[in-house]
């Protein structure tokens, strides 16, 4: 874990409130796993007192990138930075995703910001070893809907979901997952997920059923970042963890909602 003013590359808005910024820090890329974040000091001032948390998006070389939504005054503070400004930064924290060994097919599971961790897990699928590698992504409507031409990049054509049907099927995420299960046949495919409570629900619901494993990023209000607030405690069937210092990532067999 590394604490420094790290120096901002780029900050650029690609969609309408949602924000992508590159951060050179070569001690945290170095270190970094998707699933993992930062927590990011918004301003020098007194105000806003806390840190903020930020799920990597993409690790690159010395640097990496965080992909945000504006909904409040740290993140509107952080979306009038300016490439050449610096920026305090606290990282990598908590356990990201791991990858089973003996499984060579993964579908990742997206609703609207959640699809954030999702891409650098999907960076790191793609390299290396034969994986077949899905990815499906919900959002409200085609404004909402993030990284599907950065998916297509990578080689994986993205199945959308829109609740208003405005680009491709209308649909829920979840209701899509399962009409591609029916396509895999006797495949057992390793599932990862990230967006809202009632996501991950219907998600756990679906792959227990099917015996799939299922693991997600949570996406949880982080005050301290390390376990030492009490802030971000969840309940699991081996009792109380910090999703901060035990996660954001777990097995979601293990929540207990």
């Amino acid at each position: 874990m590394f604490q420094y003013q790290a120096d901002i590359v780029s900050n650029r808005e690609v969609k309408p409130k949602y924000f992508l910024m590159q951060i050179k820090a070569p001690s945290i890329a170095k270190e970094a796993k998707p699933g993992q974040f930062v927590t990011i000091r918004c301003d020098f001032k007194t105000a806003p007192f806390l840190r903020r948390p930020f799920s990597f998006h993409s690790i690159s070389g010395s640097s990496f990138k965080i992909l945000y939504e504006v909904v409040g005054e740290g993140t509107s503070i952080l979306s009038n930075k300016r490439p050449g400004e610096k920026i305090d930064i606290l990282g990598p924290l908590g356990n990201g995703f791991s990858m089973p060994k003996k499984c060579s097919e993964f579908i990742l599971v997206a609703g609207g910001i959640g699809v954030a961790p999702l891409f650098a897990l999907a960076e790191a699928l793609v390299k290396g070893k034969k994986r077949r590698v899905h990815a499906i992504i919900g959002a409200r409507n085609k404004k909402g809907l993030l990284c599907e031409n950065d998916f297509k990049g990578l080689g994986i054509k993205p199945l959308i979901a829109t609740d208003d049907g405005s680009c491709g099927k209308r649909a829920l995420a979840t209701e899509v997952l399962e009409e591609l299960f029916s396509k895999l046949g006797a495949t057992l495919p390793t599932i990862f997920a990230c967006g809202p409570e009632s996501m991950l629900k219907r998600i756990k619901s679906i792959t227990r059923r099917r015996g799939f494993e299922c693991y997600a990023s949570l996406e949880e209000n982080i005050a301290c970042g390390v376990g030492a607030c009490l802030g971000c405690a969840i309940r699991t069937t081996s009792g109380y963890k910090m999703a901060c210092k035990d996660g954001p990532v777990f097995n979601l067999n293990e929540m207990i909602w």
